[in-house]
């Protein structure tokens, strides 16, 4: 498989010199290994369907965050999407876990959409695994769709080997009173791209995001979060979270866009970004775009290093420079891992920063 292509389009350009338009992607691949997908038991009230193409025809276009080029490498190799689909008036309490087992030298290509039916809620956890030092491709596009009074909470963990090329792309599209969360752990790999787009199409409908990360050695981690507001009083809120280390690198993009007839909309997105080596490479472009007069919206980042004052008082408490870094650096990835419904996912997370920290 050979890729050359531009993936995480910026909506709105900035200057070319500060090479945060878009994000190159080459791949050079001839890998023919498979990757284990296994699902677990289905609740009542689920229906699932290998081939969803004739349901996607049916609804809304649902446009990603990475742009139109995964969906074009997809369809050149002929994945067909599945889906899962909540009938209406069923709350699924017990979330839905889809385990991806990477294998080494594997090439993995998947797309799904999840479809939440009125008055219905579901939630779905995807872990990304592999062996520490596993090198593959893996490509996987999830598309939400929320109807009327539904909700969807999709959580996404990154804990693939080193060597591994990981393109996560999500979109999401809500209908009247809607609510889709997202929540993404992002920790493994060598090179990760991900992108989230959110089209709150009617009244009141709502998207939150909560990403934590830390990337360490020569890892690079390329994001593009996109929210549409069209409904009138919708609401989005996008947080990052993340610790670079080493010669690690991340490129953040965030924007949300106000477009007319959105009337009483608010946003907010926010980046907290911890930096423990002069040697990293951090780009954050936080934007808002407006062309509606009846909306709020707030954006801002946060970045640097732990205070000398900070330090000081670990120290004082008998605490290391380096495991004051691991203690910021976990609280950071805590504050996101709560919120997933799932107390084994959240220990192998756990484990995960425990041995990277310790490599």
């Amino acid at each position: 498989m050979k890729i050359d292509t531009t993936v995480n389009n910026i909506p709105s350009l900035t200057w070319n010199w500060l090479k945060m338009n878009h994000a190159e992607l080459k791949i050079d691949s001839d890998l023919k290994n498979k990757t284990n997908i296994s699902i677990s038991k289905l609740e009542k009230g689920i229906t699932f369907e290998k081939n969803a193409e004739k349901y996607l025809s049916k609804i809304t276009p649902i446009e990603c965050g990475m742009g139109k080029k995964v969906s074009t490498i997809l369809d050149e190799n002929n994945v067909v999407p599945s889906a899962l689909i909540v009938d209406a008036q069923n709350k699924i309490e017990k979330p839905v876990i889809i385990n991806f087992d990477c294998k080494d030298k594997a090439c993995s290509l998947s797309s799904q959409i999840i479809s939440a039916k009125k008055n219905s809620e579901i939630t779905v956890i995807m872990n990304f695994n592999s062996d520490k030092k596993a090198s593959g491709l893996q490509i996987v596009q999830t598309k939400l769709y929320a109807e009327q009074n539904a909700k969807i909470h999709l959580v996404t963990v990154n804990l693939l080997g080193k060597n591994y090329i990981h393109l996560n792309d999500i979109g999401a599209h809500t209908e009247e009173n809607a609510f889709i969360e997202v929540t993404q752990i992002e920790l493994g790999a060598n090179k990760t791209y991900t992108g989230v787009s959110a089209n709150l199409k009617e009244y009141e409908s709502r998207f939150k995001s909560d990403t934590a990360y830390y990337c360490r050695d020569n890892q690079a981690l390329d994001m593009n979060y996109l929210c549409t507001h069209n409904g009138r009083k919708t609401d989005c809120q996008m947080m990052v979270y993340g610790t670079l280390k080493d010669t690690a690198s991340k490129t953040y993009r965030g924007t949300i866009d106000f477009k007319n007839g959105c009337q009483g909309a608010t946003g907010n997105e926010q980046e907290e970004t911890l930096l423990l080596t002069p040697t990293v490479v951090n780009k954050s472009i936080p934007v808002i775009l407006c062309d509606e007069e009846d909306v709020a919206g707030e954006h801002g980042a946060t970045l640097g290093k732990l205070s000398n004052e900070i330090l000081f008082y670990m120290n004082a408490h008998g605490i290391s420079k380096e495991a004051a870094e691991k203690i910021m650096c976990q609280a950071k990835i805590s504050r996101v891992t709560q919120m997933i419904p799932d107390e084994k996912t959240r220990e192998n997370i756990s484990k995960y920063i425990e041995e990277a920290f310790n490599e």
